[in-house]
């Protein structure tokens, strides 16, 4: 199962405040406390009781959701540290006495009562949330490698076919080609394992794969790959950048007499990492280029299902009148 994704943190931790918030408006509508001081009280003991819960499972279990039970037992757990502990934190903000043995048995227990329901509400909440969105991702994997089932047959048959035409012609080059071919089917089998692979992983398998189409394609097809080191470990799903660059050499640069130039380059931007897959091919106005959304539509719902809203897909056309996709994920090293 995919590791789940800080990206939704901010997200968690706002629900947290308005649920605080709203058992803070309960309690003063049942009460006699005013609204200020059960604000503190309930925004204290609720976020003490979420980090109790969620930090040390994000910690402990990174590859996913627990089950509910143990869920369950981190949440009764939580309930008497984020009770007490943020009794006492509220009391020090507030400049009151902290005294819990002054409250009676039963306001006590109702107390905790209340602290671990609340606490137990909000983690199966958000333990639902958690599965689903590891749905989505799986979903997602899989239209991925039905996507990949569908294309690379196709890359497969072409190249062995070129390659029997150029063993009694060529030798060497079907040597060169046959070479790549091999070290590119081993990369692309050992990514299909991975949940994530490195930037200079990525781009090794994107070599293996233009080279045996430069053999093909002749003085047709010229590439250029930029990666600087200081993000050649940064972290991506696997073979994200494949159906671009397949979509570009397809829709884009093959059909082309003339050919053209094929760019993949990463940088980083404000901690973010940004991916640019951009051709000199005849662009939008080529009925060739129709093609390029089934690609770009994989990428978007796998950037969606592992990021969420911090990662964007966007696509335009360069100076020279070719196509340029623009990925913007979280840098992850």
């Amino acid at each position: 199962m995919p590791a789940p994704s800080n990206s939704n943190l901010p997200r968690l931790v706002l629900g947290v405040l308005l649920f605080n918030s709203l058992i803070a408006a309960a309690l003063t509508a049942f009460g006699s406390t005013g609204f200020a001081t059960n604000l503190v009280f309930s925004q204290c003991i609720g976020l003490l009781t979420y980090a109790v819960i969620d930090l040390p499972r994000r910690w402990l279990w990174p590859r996913g959701a627990l089950a509910l039970l143990p869920m369950i037992g981190i949440a009764l757990f939580a309930a008497p540290i984020g009770w007490f502990g943020g009794s006492f934190a509220a009391s020090v903000l507030l400049g009151v006495p902290w005294k819990p043995g002054d409250a009676s048995l039963n306001a006590m227990l109702g107390f905790l009562a209340l602290t671990a329901g609340a606490g137990l509400g909000c983690t199966v909440f958000f333990w639902t949330r958690e599965r689903l969105a590891c749905s989505e991702r799986d979903a997602a994997e899989a239209r991925l490698k039905l996507l990949q089932a569908q294309i690379e047959p196709h890359f497969l048959f072409n190249t062995l076919a070129n390659l029997q035409a150029l063993i009694g012609a060529d030798p060497k080059r079907a040597q060169s080609m046959l070479s790549h071919l091999d070290g590119y089917l081993r990369a692309t089998l050992a990514s299909t394992r991975k949940e994530a692979c490195s930037l200079a992983e990525e781009f090794a398998l994107l070599r293996g794969y233009l080279e045996i189409l430069a053999i093909r394609m002749g003085p047709r097809l010229a590439y250029a790959l930029d990666l600087p080191p200081a993000l050649a470990a940064a972290k991506l799903p696997p073979m994200l950048l494949q159906p671009l660059v397949e979509n570009a050499i397809k829709h884009g640069l093959e059909p082309s007499m003339e050919g053209g130039k094929l760019r993949v380059a990463a940088s980083a931007e404000g901690g973010r990492l940004v991916l640019v897959v951009e051709d000199d091919g005849p662009g939008f106005g080529a009925a060739s280029v129709s093609g390029t959304g089934v690609g770009l539509v994989h990428v978007k719902e796998r950037l969606a299902a592992v990021y969420g809203n911090a990662a964007a897909a966007e696509i335009g056309e360069t100076a020279d009148g070719g196509v340029r996709i623009t990925l913007r994920l979280p840098l992850q090293q």
